[in-house]
């Protein structure tokens, strides 16, 4: 036991650490120490130890500092292997950051503490103390209404607690307050970049005639001119950036002469992802790659673009990144992508056509996709139903109860999504819906409902088991899908929905029966043919 000729030593009991300290408290779950969340960490008026030591004791991986002015607590403080950095906290001035600032300051003086406290986590940083509740409740002095002010404006957590000392090491039956602060971190504004937005502010991007109406919307266009303003805005400040600091560096380099040529290496390093040995052509081919993947997932762009399609530009992010982020390059790939879905939206459409129908059929669920029937010449055709079943992972969480909690499907959602773009390109626009289908099924997932999902064109329904259940609502489209598939595949008489039931032979008769059930759904195709017979240009329009 320590007791000093000193007034203001208390050292702080257990029951007060552990009320102090416990958000930052606890333990795994195979009885371990918890890493705390605090990494840096501040004991300005330490004692003996008695706060540190149950931080050594009960945390991990934290950085302390001890402050003392006492030289007999000091050589305690020491001899217990703890850092002790500085002797009068209220002259102390550093450079390093604590994540927080934990004190039991004297008693008579406790503002004086509290505020060189605020002062040192000015730019962010937490503050716990113990301070004699007359501190606040009596502010007499100039000292003490600041501290009590800047307390309010910092939205303090304060509780008075009586009899905290009464059964301590060193007895008292002062009433005390601890306090609990939470300084927001400084957000700090680049000059370098502000100045170089100012100097922006004034360029224009320009945009000629033939560009414009390639770009088709006035809204569009102002897209496409603020984010080549905000890439190149970026792009210029991050190159000044980089000029800053190699001119910096020969200054910290030379800092220190030594002929032992030990710090002959900057301690600050600039890194730019993907290094090589030109940094700012590695930076800027960086910042190009940033701005293509964020232009290629915005839907305006990729407009009716398959998640197949998609992922063929994705891939090729690292040869855009060579190219730069300009209205030329822009448009060069928008026309690529066009050209793109000219040659392959047949081609995509009659791949989910199988995939939703032959893929399947093997297994006795999925199997029920489709309906045969005999075709043209051939007796080998089917037919998508209106309800269809496909597989997929889904990840799931079991609750206590013994229920399960679906977290998400990213792989049936990407499968919804593309037959919604499919049916998209087949309904020609005629359709409105402008949500998110994962965005719309995680919604349902976070209530708790798994079936009878509404979507666009369809109803889905979740198993844990790993199916999906997609029923169709918008059933002449559906009647669309599989009047182009089956043509498409040569199944159909060749003037299918072109001739009058009457005009036809036997032979192209039956089919008809067999692929629409009835002369009456028949006929609605004949008579409705500028909708039922899509054309390549009726996709792309």
């Amino acid at each position: 036991m320590i007791l000093l000729n000193n007034k203001n030593f208390y050292p702080t009991p257990l029951n007060l650490i552990e009320r102090m300290l416990e958000e930052y408290d606890g333990y795994e779950n195979n009885h371990t120490r918890k890493s705390s969340k605090i990494k840096t960490l501040l004991e300005p008026s330490a004692g003996k130890g008695d706060i540190v030591d149950y931080i050594e004791e009960n945390w991990r991986d934290t950085d302390i500092d001890c402050i003392e002015i006492d030289t007999t607590l000091q050589a305690t403080l020491k001899g217990k292997k703890y850092r002790v950095v500085y002797d009068d906290f209220l002259t102390y001035k550093t450079y390093k950051k604590y994540d927080l600032i934990v004190m039991n300051p004297p008693f008579d003086n406790g503002e004086k503490h509290l505020l060189k406290a605020l002062e040192l986590q000015q730019d962010g940083g937490k503050i716990i103390c113990l301070l004699n509740a007359e501190t606040l409740r009596n502010p007499y002095s100039n000292q003490r209404k600041v501290l009590v002010n800047k307390l309010e404006e910092l939205n303090a957590e304060i509780e008075f607690i009586h009899d905290a000392f009464i059964d301590a090491e060193r007895k008292t039956n002062v009433e005390v307050a601890i306090i609990k602060v939470e300084i927001p971190e400084q957000e700090y504004i680049s000059d370098i970049f502000e100045n170089m937005r100012e100097a922006m502010k004034y360029e224009e991007i320009e945009i000629n005639e033939e560009q414009k109406n390639a770009l088709v919307s006035a809204d569009f266009i102002n897209f496409i001119k603020s984010l080549i303003l905000q890439y190149e805005t970026e792009i210029k400040a991050g190159i000044k950036l980089i000029r800053e600091y190699y001119a910096m560096k020969p200054h910290i380099l030379n800092s220190l002469k030594s002929e032992e040529k030990k710090w002959d290496f900057p301690i600050i390093k600039l890194e730019v992802l993907n290094r090589d040995y030109n940094v700012v052509n590695n930076f800027v081919r960086e910042v190009r790659r940033k701005y293509w993947d964020y232009l290629l997932h915005n839907k305006n762009f990729i407009g009716k673009l398959t998640s197949n399609l998609r992922n063929q530009y994705f891939k090729n992010i690292d040869e855009m990144s060579n190219y730069e982020f300009s209205i030329y390059n822009i448009l060069t790939i928008r026309e690529d992508m066009h050209k793109n879905i000219n040659k392959a939206v047949e081609e995509t459409i009659l791949s989910l056509f199988d995939e939703l129908s032959n893929q399947y059929h093997y297994n006795n669920e999925t199997s029920k996709n489709i309906h045969y029937y005999n075709g043209w010449k051939t007796n080998k055709c089917w037919k998508i139903n209106n309800k269809v079943i496909i597989p997929f992972y889904m990840r799931t969480y079991k609750n206590l109860d013994g229920s399960y909690k679906f977290l998400d499907c990213y792989e049936a959602s990407n499968k919804m999504e593309d037959i919604t773009k499919i049916f998209d390109y087949l309904d020609c626009g005629q359709t409105e819906y402008q949500y998110s289908i994962s965005n719309i099924v995680k919604e349902y997932f976070n209530k708790g409902e798994y079936k009878n999902i509404p979507l666009k064109y369809f109803n889905t329904t979740f198993y844990k088991k790993g199916t999906c259940h997609i029923t169709f609502t918008n059933l002449e489209l559906l009647d669309k899908f599989n009047l182009f598939g089956s043509q498409r595949k040569g199944w159909l008489p060749p003037n299918y929905g072109k001739k009058p039931y009457i005009e036809m032979d036997k032979e192209e008769q039956e089919v008809v029966k067999e692929f629409s059930g009835s002369i009456e759904n028949y006929n609605k195709i004949y008579t409705n043919q500028d909708y039922y017979l899509v054309s390549k240009q009726m996709l792309l329009d």
